[in-house]
């Protein structure tokens, strides 16, 4: 299908999965693929952006397909046309939209009629890319939000699950979950450091970046972790305690 002309009228704006689906006045249907060229007027994160579409292409991660990538521009106060996203580790500057609302913390919620913009180089697009996708149910048969929202925590680091994040660019961690959706490397020389849920870390056993964090500030700031700090958290700690992800790292 073609772009959109500005004459046509925009009904409706969703997303499903990674890709928007905009109906028009006239009963079509939209994809991403269909309106690249095509300039939106979005209200996402809390701010109205106008984004045009440059590219959209498969995520190369992403063997089932599910997952789209978009070359995002947005318009800044001059009308210059600017790159919406930093580069990834793979140099791709990408991002999808996502149904729902960020909050203030970092995590996803449903919310009717919202769209956030995330990022292949944030945690919130890199928790999609891990397989970790919010619109869709696990192995088990469970939505795969909780998940998704514990990788947010478990990326940045925010070990008390309140927005703080205390990891620092282009840190390695090794990722798996009690789903089998990412399995640990046989092979790392990583050693365990939390689990995670939602609503941040259910034990830690080392901090990732000790110059921004140590064990003995945890246990003054997040009064929950006190007695599950340091060599009482392992993995089968982690999981009693509910963990849905976990990391290792290089302590």
């Amino acid at each position: 299908m073609p772009v959109p002309a500005a004459a046509e009228t925009v009904s409706s704006i969703a997303v499903e999965g990674t890709e928007f689906r905009i109906r028009l006045e006239d009963g079509r249907t939209l994809g991403s693929r269909d309106l690249i060229g095509a300039a939106l007027t979005l209200n996402a994160g809390g701010r109205t952006l106008k984004v045009r579409i440059e590219a959209v292409e498969p995520d190369p991660l992403d063997k089932s397909g599910d997952t789209l990538l978009h070359t995002f521009s947005v318009q800044d106060d001059k009308g210059h046309w600017l790159a919406l996203c930093e580069p990834d580790r793979d140099g791709r500057r990408a991002g999808f939209p996502l149904a729902g609302r960020a909050l203030a913390d970092g995590r996803i919620v449903p919310s009717p009629g919202r769209i956030e913009l995330a990022c292949t180089s944030g945690a919130q697009g890199k928790c999609v890319r891990f397989g970790y996708k919010p619109w869709r149910t696990g192995p088990s048969g469970i939505s795969l939000l909780d998940a998704y929202n514990a990788c947010i925590k478990m990326v940045r680091a925010d070990y008390c699950g309140d927005g703080r994040a205390t990891t620092r660019e282009g840190m390695r961690i090794d990722v798996y979950d009690r789903f089998g959706i990412q399995k640990a490397d046989a092979l790392s020389d990583m050693t365990f450091e939390a689990g995670w849920t939602q609503d941040g870390a259910v034990c830690v056993n080392h901090p990732r970046v000790k110059e921004n964090i140590t064990l003995d500030r945890l246990a003054a700031t997040c009064p929950r972790l006190r007695g599950r700090l340091g060599a009482v958290c392992d993995e089968s700690a982690a999981a009693r305690r509910g963990g849905l992800v976990f990391n290792r790292s290089s302590p």
